[in-house]
């Protein structure tokens, strides 16, 4: 991470940029994840869809 920093053309914005990388990750982790699921469900409805099969 010393080379990134220190070659950077602003190096307090790359090192705040890092900074922020991490704190993110660490709430990401902390926040928890998703329940773990064994079949896959949509998240979106299937009405309204344009479907691609169909020509035009």
């Amino acid at each position: 991470m010393n080379t990134a920093v220190a070659e950077a053309q602003d190096p307090v914005l790359r090192a705040e940029a890092m900074k922020l990388a991490v704190d993110a990750g660490r709430r990401a982790y902390l926040a928890g994840r998703m329940q773990k699921k064994y079949t896959a469900s949509p998240s979106s409805p299937a009405t309204g869809q344009i479907n691609p099969l169909i020509s035009r």
